[in-house]
């Protein structure tokens, strides 16, 4: 209707998600660089948060575009009301892997999908699942996928999980039950509103995008108007400079002043259940502009095959509101975090560089281990950890999970930091916890001491545990197997906890599951395999006088 007054070759505010519309507000641009750093990382376990409206399709369709068919194998589940087993059948339907229906239970279709993540990971392709609608998700679901990210190698998460919902997520994972997930979580973003700057940038640009060649057919103060108005939400600014530029054009105005939005959000007002759009239509709305979006990036054809499996039909979308369950438990302790103060702990680790921080993390391991320190340090020792043990007798065992599993095996570690627009790695050292502070080297505040919620902001779950294999005990894989190595361990076994296992040298049933029941009660995969991580704990239980990240005072 107004397209050709204000030249216009197309409405510049639609509703729905449209590709080429496409902007990246500064906490978009970030929420992206999380999410992809994440993914192209391994990281596992990703949560995306924000309100409705927010933008979060817009980040996943820019994270989508950017994960190239040869590399990755992307599925994506929209469908949010599901029982464990339809979620899996569902995940098997994504991906193509085949299965019975009717036939097949959650045992079979877990074991088929481990092995299509095998097969994919020795094409060298990373396998992503995207859950939309998460915060409706039944708690035993959600379990489910917890399962899901522990199909690992030993190096790699199999499965890249990216669980997206509105802020009722939050009070979901807070939930006692779901701790164990939570856990998991090594990157967590949660998107916020535009400010008045970006709102600025977002309404001309779409402008810009529809054809407008002009640069003032938004006053400033309309703009601002519209700003305050809408709160800086993408889908309410499109609702309401839509309805402006209608009463702009009606009014015979060149142009949307503050009197033109202000009519406009008059008008809206007028409507009954339209201004302030109700967040259950918004969620209706955007859940479905995701599917058709989502569906043209990454199967152009589909589009059509969707059209046309509903013979051109198109019902009305109802907006019915979401019931809430009630929860008996209290809420969670939500921690407020300090953006200054969370700037300033980043600013802290890149002023070093990658060998610098090395080095320094490497020295304060060490001394924890009580190891000597020599005084010449080459550049060239610490541009791979490997090489800033050389001299000593420790190893380094690998580790990706989450700060509370970090915790849980008590041991300094050196964390591998990796920001998504940072050049390079840097390294910090894990020394302490306790009572909600980590002790770190670099450190990172005046004492060294910053509360954890920090850094599980600024890490991602990578790490190497520095330890020592005081016995020289190989590592035993094999039932079965014989050796001097297995009588040591099993004599380990009697005195951490396990005095009536008989000591025969054998890797018997008996020893493997003494081994895997340890291995639960110190936080281990209860796999029944004796590596380093297992080795290094039972080093701990018979009184071997290992560094821990607890106890002991803050100096």
């Amino acid at each position: 209707m107004y397209l050709e007054k204000f030249g216009l070759q197309e409405k510049p505010f639609h509703i729905t998600p449209n590709p080429r519309f496409i902007f990246l507000s500064k906490m978009h641009k970030e929420a992206f660089a999380h999410l992809l750093y994440g993914v192209k990382e391994r990281v596992g376990f990703l949560s995306f948060i924000g309100e409705v409206g927010t933008g979060k399709t817009t980040v996943l369709r820019t994270l989508l575009k950017q994960l190239e068919q040869a590399n990755y194998h992307v599925a994506l589940i929209f469908n949010p009301c599901l029982t464990a087993l339809e979620l899996l059948q569902s995940v098997h339907r994504e991906f193509g892997i085949p299965f019975v229906d009717g036939e097949s239970n959650i045992a079979s279709l877990h074991d088929s999908l481990n092995c299509f993540l095998l097969e994919e990971r020795q094409q060298g392709k990373t396998v992503v699942l995207v859950i939309d609608e998460a915060q409706n998700l039944d708690p035993t679901v959600l379990e489910q996928l917890r399962m899901l990210s522990n199909l690992e190698t030993e190096t790699d998460k199999l499965l890249q999980l990216i669980i997206v919902g509105q802020p009722e997520l939050d009070e979901v994972l807070g939930r006692h039950e779901l701790r164990q997930l939570k856990q998991r979580l090594t990157v967590r973003y949660r998107l916020t509103n535009m400010d008045a700057e970006d709102t600025f940038a977002y309404i001309y640009h779409r402008l810009k995008v529809a054809g407008y060649k002009g640069t003032d057919l938004f006053s400033a103060k309309a703009i601002k108007q519209v700003y305050r108005l809408t709160n800086g939400y993408p889908r309410l600014i499109n609702i309401l400079c839509d309805r402006a530029l209608l009463v702009a054009y009606s009014n015979g105005s060149d142009r949307v002043d503050y009197k033109t939005v202000s009519t406009a959000q008059a008008e809206l007002a007028g409507e009954k259940n339209s201004w302030p759009i109700r967040w259950p239509m918004l969620a209706a709305i955007g859940a479905g502009g995701t599917l058709l979006i989502l569906l043209a990036i990454l199967q152009p054809g589909a589009l059509g095959d969707y059209f046309k499996s509903k013979k051109a039909v198109v019902t009305p979308i109802v907006a019915t509101p979401v019931m809430k369950k009630r929860v008996e438990k209290p809420e969670p302790t939500i921690v407020t975090l300090d953006k200054h103060r969370l700037d300033q702990i980043k600013k802290e680790i890149t002023i070093l560089t990658e060998v610098e921080s090395a080095r320094l993390a490497s020295i304060a391991v060490l001394g924890y281990w009580g190891q000597p320190i020599s005084d010449k340090f080459s550049p060239e020792r610490y541009r791979s950890l490997d090489r800033g043990f050389q001299d000593s007798r420790m190893g380094l065992i690998g580790f990706q999970d989450s700060p509370e599993k970090l915790f849980q095996l008590n041991t300094p570690a050196i964390l591998s930091i990796l920001f998504p627009n940072l050049n390079g790695k840097r390294y910090l050292a894990l020394l302490k916890f306790k009572d909600g502070l980590v002790l770190t080297e670099p450190a990172l505040s005046e004492n060294g001491w910053f509360p954890v919620e920090y850094l599980k902001e600024i890490w991602f779950g990578k790490a190497v545990i520095p330890w020592r294999n005081y016995d020289k005990i190989a590592y035993v894989n094999t039932p079965g197997s014989a050796s001097d190595d297995v009588t040591r361990i099993q004599g380990f076994l009697s005195h951490a906890g396990y005095p009536d296992l008989n000591i025969t040298g054998v890797y018997d049933s008996e020893t493997i599951v003494a081994v895997s029941d340890l291995q639960r009660r110190v936080g281990l995969n209860p796999d029944g395999r004796i590596g380093a991580q297992t080795l290094l704990q039972l080093y701990r239980l018979v009184g071997f006088d290992l560094p821990q990240l607890t106890g002991g005072g803050m100096q």
